[in-house]
């Protein structure tokens, strides 16, 4: 099972994978999406 995140209530989903199911049990939407690290800024030096 993975761990996804609703887009509309925000609350996390598992979705099961071996019977394809995805479906918020709060809300009932099935658009989620995939909980990503925070990504590291590169700081550059202004001329």
């Amino acid at each position: 099972m993975s761990l996804y995140i609703c887009v509309f209530c925000k609350s996390e989903v598992d979705v099961d994978l071996v019977r394809n199911r995805i479906q918020c049990p709060k809300c009932g939407s099935r658009i989620v999406m995939k909980p990503r690290p925070p990504a590291m800024k590169k700081r550059v030096k202004a001329i």
